[in-house]
């Protein structure tokens, strides 16, 4: 039993001395995933007009919209946020169900995503079926490097 043992003990220790002259793996970034939150804060500012109209940010950046107008505005980001963000203010699911890639923002309000994929994301703001000052479907695409 003690050669059994003895033999096991030397197997593991000439493993353990091939493994640590061998190269090592490095931990790649997808080309499509990126980072976590980079504590940056992109505003998109929503007037008559959106402002900048397209935004180039870093993965992991908060891209916050504002709305400065005296009437509610809804934004829908053109495709599904599931897998995409890393956080999300103002754009959720009704008690877990439901489209999230869409919100409501009263004036002075504001909603925020973390974009944690890379690519161009497009998006539109439109004045709220409600109100009574008209904005004309706007669009604008934050693209994530």
């Amino acid at each position: 039993m003690k050669t059994m043992t003895h033999v096991l003990a030397a197997l593991a220790v000439l493993t353990l001395s091939a493994c640590s002259h061998s190269p090592t793996a490095t931990k790649t970034v997808s080309e499509t995933e990126a980072g976590t939150r980079t504590g940056m804060v992109r505003n998109i500012v929503i007037n008559e007009t959106i402002h900048p109209e397209t935004l180039t940010v870093r993965a992991g950046d908060e891209i916050r919209w504002i709305n400065q107008r005296q009437d509610a505005v809804t934004i829908t980001i053109d495709q599904a946020l599931d897998h995409t963000v890393s956080c999300r203010n103002g754009f959720s699911k009704s008690m877990g169900m439901g489209i999230d890639n869409s919100t409501k923002l009263a004036s002075h309000e504001t909603a925020g995503l973390c974009f944690t994929r890379i690519g161009t994301f497009k998006y539109s703001v439109h004045a709220s079926s409600d109100d009574k000052h008209d904005l004309p479907n706007t669009h604008g695409s934050v693209t994530v490097q």
